[in-house]
């Protein structure tokens, strides 16, 4: 059976400084492995394999197996489909984007001794950890609710003058939902929209993504073991565009034919945070790696608004708009543990693994002026400590490689909220020589969940199919 996440609009459901929510903290800290073509055809399994550039942003203890200094760059190009389904009504949304996936320059000092510290690596380059590239459209009819409904839910109790200024306040003022009052001075509303009638329209499109630019040493003892730390720098950038449309069905309700819900909202912030690693090598063909990762540390800057527009039966339309809103704070998403190993036989088949812990509830939110107290025990409540897998292999017969991978994401989420768990399934292959390098890798994820227009206990929620694919060619020159 299919478990539910509500996603409550995502932005601006309660008071505006509450925009920021357990929605945000999440989407920060589900990371991906991505970078280079060789790494997204090997399924992300890098954290023992090493001297691979994406490595370095799971394990830096991996550019500690590079011998020869290298330069190398990932465009890549990323194409989504989102399938929905709500009562009978069935869409899809596409949407692509071209980018440059990874990048980076590994420098490699040769300390010529045959024992001891061998090697002493620096590198510095730019991994993409998270793509926001996607488009929802979502239709339905709805004959018992409405999104109006759920407004009058929200405003009870509340004067019209205490409303929320990105939601509530601008139905009221445009006579969606109005004021009645009870003997006892609680303040209630109603709408001509109560009962349904309408039908539903939701289109919604996000943008943009999380890159990281990371700082590694790293360093080789005997080709026995190999240590590397870094510093990261990741860098935000989210969009959101939100429509959402209710129309008369059968021109039934007085003087409303449709209204339109508009928000938007953009995220740009930046942050830090560390990694250690270490790869032990018994034997020539057994590598077994750890990694920590530290809590990313992120200061982000929120900008959104949002306006409703009324069209009346006459023809006429009234614009009710919210103040431009704007807001700092600050996110800590949660650590991560990654245990890794590596089988090579014969140089010319490799298997690897990667385990990696991540406890999803330990993520935070913060600011100066707002403890975020309510939000943070929705993190803690929402979300669980889960293990993501990721299995990959090569088959070398120089110059050329060949790979495959899958790898299994856990469920974030606990008390059956979700079953946010997903899989990615991967192939590639590769030229190398002496000089250079050409990788090409293919990722596809599949993953399944539902989502729900507003209040679930007032609709029903919409099954939304995910499907994405990642192509991505690297080119690399080593000297």
């Amino acid at each position: 059976m299919k478990k539910a996440i509500y996603i409550y609009f995502l932005m601006f459901i309660s008071m505006s400084i509450s925009a920021q929510n357990d929605v945000d903290v999440l989407r920060y800290s589900q990371t991906m492995v991505g970078g280079t073509a060789r790494s997204i055809g090997f399924g992300g399994a890098v954290g023992s394999m090493g001297a691979d550039f994406s490595s370095l942003n799971v394990n830096p203890a991996g550019i500690g197996l590079y011998k020869k200094s290298e330069f190398n760059i990932t465009p890549t190009l990323y194409v989504s489909k989102l399938k929905t389904s709500l009562n009978g009504f069935d869409n899809s949304a596409n949407k692509d984007n071209f980018n440059l996936n990874s990048y980076g320059l590994v420098s490699v000092h040769d300390l010529k001794a045959k024992k001891g510290l061998k090697y002493i690596q620096f590198g510095i380059g730019v991994n993409r950890t998270n793509n926001f590239n996607n488009n929802y459209h979502i239709t339905n009819e709805n004959t018992s609710s409405s999104l109006m409904t759920d407004y009058q839910i929200q405003a009870y109790g509340v004067s019209p003058s205490d409303l929320d200024r990105f939601s509530t306040y601008l139905a009221w003022d445009n006579y969606l939902i109005d004021t009645t009052k009870v003997n006892n001075g609680t303040w209630r509303y109603t709408s001509p929209l109560t009962n349904g009638g309408v039908s539903q329209e939701l289109k919604s499109t996000t943008w943009g993504s999380m890159n990281e630019m990371n700082i590694t040493v790293g360093s080789s003892f005997s080709d026995i073991l190999y240590l590397g730390g870094s510093v990261g720098f990741p860098f935000v950038r989210y969009f959101e565009e939100y429509e959402y449309t209710e129309r008369d069905i059968a021109d039934t309700i007085p003087e409303f034919d449709k209204f339109i819900l508009d928000k938007n909202l953009e995220t740009h912030g930046s942050g830090i945070n560390f990694k250690l690693g270490m790869i032990f090598r018994p034997t020539g063909f057994l590598r077994f790696g750890i990694a920590f990762h530290s809590p990313t540390w992120l200061n982000l800057n929120d900008d959104y608004s949002s306006q409703i527009t009324r069209f009346w039966d006459d023809g006429n339309k009234t614009k009710m708009s919210s103040p431009d809103g704007h807001y700092s704070y600050e996110i800590s998403t949660p650590m991560k543990l990654i245990g890794s190993a590596t089988f090579t036989l014969a140089r010319f088949v490799m298997l690897s693994g990667d385990v990696e812990y991540i406890n999803y509830s330990d993520g935070r939110l913060n600011s100066h002026d707002y403890g975020f107290y309510d939000e943070n025990a929705e993190v803690r409540d929402k979300y669980q400590s889960t293990l993501n897998i990721r299995t990959g292999a090569e088959i070398r017969l120089r110059p050329m490689s060949f790979r495959a991978g899958l790898a299994h994401y856990g469920s974030p989420f606990s008390n059956d909220l979700n079953d946010g768990s997903f899989w990615v399934a991967s192939a590639g292959l590769g030229y190398r020589d002496r000089i250079v390098f050409v990788d090409l890798g293919v990722s596809y994820t599949y993953k399944n969940e539902d989502y729900y227009l507003y209040n679930p206990e007032l609709i029903d929620a919409a099954s939304v199919e995910y499907h994405s694919v990642r192509i991505a060619l690297t080119m690399g020159y080593k000297f």
